[in-house]
């Protein structure tokens, strides 16, 4: 079956808007998280947040969080666009692949104070008979001109991983020409208090597979890929493998001996038609929270013996959920295309997992990346990626 290419992409994060910010603000080393405010029972809280570089930010007014994810979604998805070179014809065919865990919850929560303010009794059914997951997506087609197929992702962190996925299938199939890959995640105040209810924010900077691990700081992100049958230039990335699977352990961690963590990294292996020894560097999940690290450090350690070099991105980004898939993946593909491997500072060298984090940025050769996210309720994807310089589809 024939390659389908990453051909333009989107990017906006906690450490910038567009991927040279984000590649740029990386040098300046990392610093603790914002805030954010949560309204919720008439009351308000500060709670850490990495939250979109250069964004209005979050507020309490309907319109303006409407207009705020608009704004965010249509930069980000234009940018994918414009760097593909669609006409406004194959924009129109372009499927969409959308991956995230809240959505527009924010938009609907000031929706529904502002009609607590005028009626006390009211439910949020009485104020938005046509909430539902898939008005976001054709919300969003309908801003950028899109009219192929749409399909949703709501996977927990693996969203749009899973997104990205099923949309290199169809590219593949032929059943599309080009398909637009979108992760977004916005504060909302359900999610935050939710982790914070379950005890795992942590007021600092996060540390993954680190003895001092003390849990997660969430993140806001938005990104977009444009996915092509032909690489527009030398050095394009494209998906060589990948797999999903479901872990039934438990409601909300993966099994602690890391079987399953390990099956599903070895399932992508074997699309990829790979060895563990061809994984020239990987991309952990790295949630800095204690059940998840022990789980993924064992699976690593099951699968691949010594392990490759290897590096974290939610420190730096935060835990952005539905959207870490795809915001993670162009980040780590931006800095392997020029060179480097991103390195995590602050991160204790020798871990109590046997998990040893890249901690500078180090040279990266041509090779094969392995990308992990394994998410909250079991839901695992491993995905494979290379660059068309580096080795034939």
């Amino acid at each position: 079956m024939p390659a389908c290419y990453f051909i333009g992409a989107g990017l906006h994060t906690a450490l910038g808007n567009g991927i040279a910010e984000n590649i740029a603000t990386l040098a300046g080393g990392l610093v603790a998280p914002s805030t954010a405010v949560a309204h919720f029972a008439g009351r308000t809280q500060q709670l850490p947040y990495r939250t979109l570089r250069g964004a209005a930010p979050a507020g309490n007014d309907a319109a303006g969080e409407q207009a705020r994810l608009d704004a965010v979604l249509a930069a980000t998805i234009g940018s994918a666009l414009d760097e593909a070179g669609l006409t406004r014809e194959q924009r129109r065919r372009a499927g969409l692949f959308l991956g995230t865990s809240s959505f527009d919850i924010g938009v609907s929560e000031a929706e529904y104070r502002e009609a607590l303010l005028v009626d006390p009794t009211a439910i949020p059914l009485d104020r938005q008979p046509s909430a539902s997951l898939g008005q976001f997506a054709l919300r969003i087609k309908a801003r950028l001109g899109l009219a192929g197929p749409d399909f949703s992702f709501n996977t927990a962190c693996t969203a749009s991983a899973n997104a990205l996925l099923h949309a290199d299938a169809m590219v593949r199939s032929g059943r599309l020409e080009h398909a637009v890959v979108v992760g977004v995640e916005t504060f909302n105040v359900i999610t935050a208090l939710g982790f914070q209810g379950l005890q795992l924010l942590s007021p600092g900077n996060m540390k993954p597979f680190d003895p001092q691990r003390d849990g997660l700081v969430l993140g806001e992100a938005c990104a977009a890929l444009v996915l092509g049958p032909t690489a527009l230039r030398p050095g394009s990335f494209f998906l060589r493998g990948g797999a999903n699977l479901c872990d039934t352990h438990s409601m909300s961690a993966a099994n602690p001996d890391g079987s399953t963590v390990a099956l599903v990294m070895q399932r992508a292996l074997q699309s990829a038609r790979l060895t563990p020894r061809d994984i020239a560097a990987l991309k952990a999940h790295g949630t800095a929270s204690l059940l998840n690290d022990e789980a993924e450090a064992a699976g690593m350690r099951q699968l691949f013996g010594e392990l490759p070099p290897l590096c974290a991105m939610k420190p730096w980004l935060g835990h952005t959920l539905g959207a870490c898939g795809l915001n993670e993946l162009l980040l780590f593909c931006a800095a392997a295309g020029q060179g480097f491997l991103i390195g995590t500072p602050g991160i204790a060298a020798d871990s109590d997992l046997g998990v040893r984090l890249n901690q500078h940025p180090r040279p990266l050769p041509a090779g094969n990346f392995m990308l992990n996210y394994f998410g909250f309720g079991g839901n695992n994807t491993s995905l494979i990626v290379t660059s068309a310089r580096d080795a034939h589809p």
